[in-house]
Order: structure tokens, then C-alpha cells, then sequence
């Protein structure tokens, strides 16, 4: 039987995180340490997946988030949900976002993220829908913006849905 555990991240965590991402780079290190000085900060929770006792995934929920399809509006926001290629299909990613949507609750009755467009996304896609996350019925963002009728864009992963859902008590 496996051991699943749901944790707040640590500093000690970054390395086993870059190294499980096959990740080092020096930038994915800042990024990591920014998250982690805000969730010291009380601006987000900083979440991490054990699985076996192996470090499996991560999310990061932000209490009112700046950035993102909903940004500004004191909503709470999931931003990088990620679960390892070696630890797919085993429920983590469900673990995190129910103890990301449990966090949540103590903020807001609702909750939003924003997810990629392109085909690498395509599973996260289905994933947040049947979580019941719906379109927030602006259209389509690009580079954190709705995107106007026929304006230019990549389809990168700054091209986005964001995506809201009603948090029940």
C-alpha cells in the first residue's frame, strides 16, 4: 500500500523539488524561493506531495491573488499545479488540489486558476472540468489580458482559459 502524504513545503524541499523536475537551473530555484517567501509572508501555501516518500508534485495557492484571469479581485487562485511523470495516475493530483480547495474555503466561496491551451494541457484541462471548474466567460486570455476579437497571440503557455469554481462550505 502506498503512502500518500499532503505537507506545506519547506526551504530543504527546493533541491529534491529541482532535482525530481530535472530542473536545477538557478531561475527554477528562484522560483521556487519566491513561493516559499511568500508563503512565509502569509500570502500563499505552498504545498507538496509525498508519494512512498518521494516528493511527487506541488501546487501553490495564492489567498488573493495578483496575476491571472482574475487577478486583483481578493479571489484565491491555484497557480502551478504539477505532478511528476513517474507519480501520474495515482490520485496526487486530486490530493493536492482538495487540500488546495480545503485552504481555500478559510479565504473565499470561490476559487479560480488559469490553464494553458495547448495540447500539453489537454489532460489538465479535463482534469479541472470534471473538478467543476467552468469558464470564467471572459474569453480567452493571452499574456494575462482577454484576448480581443481577432488579435494576434502564440499558442504558448501564455494563452489561457481561467477558470472559476463555487466552493461549498
Amino acid at each position: 500500500m502506498s503512502n500518500l502524504q499532503i505537507r506545506k513545503m519547506t526551504y530543504d524541499d527546493i533541491p529534491l523539488i529541482c532535482k525530481a523536475e530535472n530542473d536545477e537551473a538557478e531561475s527554477n530555484v528562484e522560483y521556487l524561493k519566491n513561493h516559499m517567501e511568500n508563503q512565509e509572508n502569509k500570502k500563499c501555501s505552498a504545498l507538496i506531495a509525498l508519494y512512498d516518500d518521494q516528493i511527487a508534485g506541488h501546487v501553490f495557492l495564492y489567498y488573493e491573488c495578483k496575476w491571472g484571469g482574475l487577478k486583483k479581485q481578493g479571489l484565491p487562485s491555484v497557480v502551478d499545479l504539477a505532478v511528476y511523470e513517474l507519480y501520474r495516475r495515482k490520485g496526487i493530483a486530486t490530493a493536492l488540489m482538495d487540500a488546495a480547495e480545503s485552504e481555500a474555503r478559510k479565504f473565499h466561496s470561490k476559487i479560480y486558476l488559469d490553464v494553458c491551451l495547448n495540447s500539453e494541457y489537454g489532460p489538465a484541462q479535463c482534469f479541472y472540468i470534471k473538478r467543476g471548474y467552468v469558464p470564467d466567460g471572459a474569453g480567452v486570455y493571452f499574456e494575462g489580458e482577454v484576448l480581443g476579437l481577432n488579435a494576434p497571440c502564440r499558442n504558448d503557455d501564455e494563452l489561457s482559459l481561467c477558470l472559476v469554481k463555487e466552493l461549498k462550505g
